[in-house]
């Protein structure tokens, strides 16, 4: 992930960033979802509240961009998933320097 300018938002979108991907191959009639996130690690120097927001871009059969809702899949086949995490800060607060860990979880039921 990497900041904004003002270091109030931090984000895989923008360019440096790094999505997690996933190739996911479905037989049809299946809904993709990502959680809301339970914890974030982050440095001890961040203590102001984050607003995290996972989202997710799907191509291959079916497609959709930045997407944070539910996606049915209709086809079988593949998909190429890429999830990613923005965070963003109030006011005038800013993240802190240091690694920041999250786990977004993706289902597929």
């Amino acid at each position: 992930m990497v900041p904004d300018a003002t270091l109030q938002q931090l984000s895989s979108l923008p360019a440096g960033g790094s999505p997690a991907k996933i190739s996911l191959t479905t037989t049809g009639g299946v809904t993709l979802t990502v959680d809301p996130l339970v914890s974030v690690i982050k440095p001890s120097g961040d203590t102001t509240a984050t607003t995290w927001q996972p989202s997710y871009d799907l191509a291959g059969v079916e497609t959709a961009t930045n997407a944070a809702s539910p996606t049915i899949l209709e086809l079988a086949g593949t998909n190429l998933v890429d999830v990613h995490l923005t965070g963003t800060k109030a006011g005038s607060d800013k993240f802190a320097n240091g690694n920041y860990i999250a786990t977004v979880t993706v289902r597929c039921e």
